[in-house]
């Protein structure tokens, strides 16, 4: 079922004006409208649904693939449930899902493996509270080096890829593209890597992505793609842990690192490759 969504903002003056008593001349009468920023779209509750593959082609032309499936859901309080579960390499493996759960009516970021025994309930820092690197000086020096090495010598372009519906939702694509110049980084010729996102267009959708596809020499083509979309409050029980599960409840730390919060984190561009 699809369903479409439209923000209308309708502005109306009315003004009255009063016929002058006789012998007196007509007041003149000003009238100030001040117009200020649009409220902003009411976030929609949704749950869906991916299929994420990673294919890294060897020199030898063989190809390592990886697959997984994810799940998030949305409500209209702003909870946010994410579940990745790695599909099996052989027939003999178990699944295991790992989901991370914001709640921003509870303060706190919960995470648990499916299948497990514990759950990791950690409340949010307090507003104002200082905050603390979230990673260590050393890797983030490493990370910082290696990304601003590559990025000096890449100057992306960006191409509008326009609108195409994905599972019944609107959504428009971009596609950035990025040129590693022979020489820069070692590279006997140019690495080409492109980075194409797809995005709902409804203002109520904000951040839903319904593609995304990273495409690198190096590491790999990543595909994440919406395969199920359903426009509806989740069951709240996919917010909480299991019922069996045990509870342990952690203070809140003195940062809030990124993607802690469930705020659709874009995939990586540049995805580990496979050991």
């Amino acid at each position: 079922m699809r369903v479409s969504f439209s923000v209308g903002i309708v502005c109306a003056a009315v003004a009255g004006l009063a016929l002058p008593v006789a012998g007196q001349a007509p007041r003149s009468r000003v009238t100030n409208i001040t117009m200020g920023n649009p409220a902003p779209a009411q976030r929609l509750p949704y749950t869906a649904e991916y299929k994420i593959s990673h294919v890294q082609t060897l020199v030898n032309g063989s190809t390592i693939t990886h697959e997984s499936t994810e799940v998030v859901a949305l409500d209209s309080q702003g909870r946010r449930m994410t579940a990745t579960t790695t599909v099996p390499l052989t027939g003999d493996q178990t699944p295991k899902t790992r989901v991370s759960v914001f709640d921003p009516v509870a303060r706190t970021n919960s995470s648990w493996t499916v299948p497990g025994q514990k759950a990791m309930v950690v409340a949010m820092p307090a507003p104002g509270a200082a905050r603390t690197p979230c990673t260590p000086t050393a890797i983030a020096s490493i990370v910082t080096s290696t990304n601003a090495q590559r990025l000096q010598h890449e100057k992306p372009t960006v191409e509008d890829l326009g609108t195409e519906t994905i599972q019944d939702v609107e959504a428009r694509g971009r596609r950035m593209t990025y040129i590693t110049p022979a020489g820069a980084i070692g590279n006997d010729a140019p690495l080409v890597r492109n980075n194409e996102t797809w995005t709902a267009t409804a203002p109520g959708l904000r951040g839903l992505m319904a593609r995304e596809v990273s495409d690198d020499p190096q590491a790999g083509k990543m595909t994440r793609e919406l395969t199920n979309f359903t426009q509806a409050e989740p069951d709240p029980s996919v917010f909480q842990p299991p019922s069996d599960y045990e509870i342990v409840n952690k203070p809140a730390p003195g940062s809030a690192c990124p993607g802690e919060e469930g705020t659709g984190v874009p995939m990586s561009p540049i995805p580990p490759p496979a050991q």
